[in-house]
């Protein structure tokens, strides 16, 4: 049973992976899924946020159980390994499997949360072989970048349910009742460009690689280098010896993933030598520090032919001084349990063209008051760089409740099947959840999901054993409600 449950997921999910599905771009795989629900005779609505929702009548009987929502997101973080061809928007993720993983080839696996839809769409294929109330399905667009499809939502879609179980959580065995709030700040300037000077004769290309990246919420505290931050370190130790005279920096591409390397090219008076042995000294000193979690970094230099343009001198103070301002990494643990964060930031990404430079940059905090002081500190930290400023909607954080009667039962169920009890944890990361209940405050709910490895990476994989295990037991606590009272 459990082989075919496993196949039968993963035939789902290699449909999804076939569909380019980066964030703000969800229209052909919600479309997908839209005919999905249609093929099975059953109700579906794609709001105008190209989100998915759909209704399951309940098992013969359980008409008046409780209403329960499955919920996943339909969006992926996009990246790839270094030199590896990849575009987003256009193309398929090549999946590898192997006895104990599922994982891609050169990109992300999109586990995160395709697996999440791949094990619900495989539930209302075989909604016959378990008892369950009524189910109301809802994948959203838009989760990774800025929650938009969830926060659109029309209200009416959840305000009727008593129960959510959401399937965004990335480690088997856990049941998540609590998350991190957040907001998405871009910072930005309008660039000037001069020639360059010819007293600056060297032009160099540094390449920062070999870095790990990962998840800006769950990785923040696992030592993982910025590669921003190591730009910006680069950049001080140039200036402490010589003039430069930046071109570029261009470094990550979305704000929930941690930068895994970077480019820079500047001219500058230093000797080829000078920068080669100061990038060389900087990669001793960060593996000295990281040596347990950043073996593979490197630090390169090279020559270039001299650019045609570099950035203004006030330009490029402001922006060095912003870089190096920002923090990323982690405030703030827990004064309760300081194994746990409390509060973080990822700056996750900088763009440079020719009329402008913006930075990414995702705060997160387990408490709403934290998400308004880091609010105030970067629009300090840009006002005094002379940069504008943009704030995304708050998401809040989701609140622990000890005394959930749907955390109690899933908690019943997983031990039943597993033969021990599951690990109940609060996670520094952002989930949908805290938008469902503004729609809904008596909504009960909890995150559950497979192991999934290293997301928001290119080394993202799905261990294999933890799909049919966490495919059971959705359908043993589903079956469980049906037999409650509706709230």
């Amino acid at each position: 049973m459990s082989e075919t449950i496993l196949n039968g997921v993963l035939a789902e999910f290699e449909k999804l992976a076939a569909i380019p599905r980066p964030s703000k771009h969800e229209e052909q795989v919600s479309n997908y899924l839209k005919a999905f629900f249609e093929e099975r005779g059953l109700t579906v609505v794609q709001d105008n946020f190209k989100n998915i929702i759909a209704e399951v009548p309940a098992s013969p009987g359980l008409a008046d159980a409780p209403l329960t929502i499955l919920q996943a997101h339909m969006d992926m973080v996009c990246v790839a390994a270094e030199g590896y061809a990849f575009e987003p928007t256009r193309d398929a993720i090549k999946l590898i499997r192997d006895e104990e993983f599922l994982s891609a080839e050169g990109t992300s696996l999109g586990a995160d949360n395709g697996i999440g839809i791949a094990e619900i769409l495989w539930l209302v294929n075989n909604r016959e072989s378990f008892n369950h109330g009524r189910l109301r399905i809802i994948f959203t667009t838009d989760e990774e970048q800025g929650m938009s499809g969830a926060m659109g939502l029309d209200k009416r879609y959840v305000a009727d349910a008593d129960y959510l179980i959401n399937c965004d959580s990335e480690r088997f065995g856990e049941l998540v009742a609590g998350s991190a709030g957040c907001v998405h700040v871009t910072l930005w300037r309008e660039l000037h460009y001069v020639r360059p000077d010819t007293k600056l004769p060297n032009n160099m290309l540094v390449k920062i690689g070999g870095l790990r990246g990962g998840h800006s919420g769950e990785e923040i505290a696992c030592g993982r280098i910025n590669a921003i931050k190591v730009a910006a370190q680069i950049l001080r130790q140039i200036m402490r010896r010589g003039k430069i005279r930046l071109a570029s920096l261009s470094s990550g591409r979305v704000f929930n993933a941690i930068p895994a390397g970077a480019e820079l090219i500047f001219a500058t008076d230093l000797s080829i030598r000078v920068v080669e042995e100061l990038c060389a000294e900087i990669e001793r000193r960060l593996k000295a520090v990281y040596s347990a979690t950043e073996p593979n970094i490197k630090v390169e230099a090279t020559v270039l032919r001299r650019p045609e343009k570099v950035l203004h001198a006030k330009d490029y103070e402001y922006f060095s001084n912003l870089i190096t301002l920002i923090h990323s990494g982690v405030y703030l643990m827990s004064p309760e349990n300081p194994a746990d964060v409390l509060a973080s930031a990822n700056l996750g990404a900088v763009r440079m063209d020719d009329e402008i430079v913006e930075l990414k940059i995702l705060p997160r905090a387990n408490a709403d008051e934290l998400i308004a002081e880091f609010m105030e500190g970067f629009e300090q930290a840009a006002r005094l760089c002379a940069f504008e400023y943009k704030f995304s909607a708050i998401v809040p954080a989701w609140q622990f409740k000890p005394d959930s009667r749907l955390l109690k039962l899933a908690g019943e169920v997983f031990a039943a099947q597993q033969g021990y009890a599951p690990k109940v944890k609060t996670i520094h990361a952002s989930l949908e959840t805290s938008l469902f209940l503004k729609k809904n405050p008596k909504l009960e709910i909890i995150s559950i999901g497979t192991t999934n490895e290293n997301i928001h990476t290119p080394d993202e994989r799905l261990r294999l054993d933890t799909v049919a295990p966490h495919v059971k037991f959705i359908a043993g606590l589903l079956e469980k409600i049906s037999f409650l009272p509706a709230q």
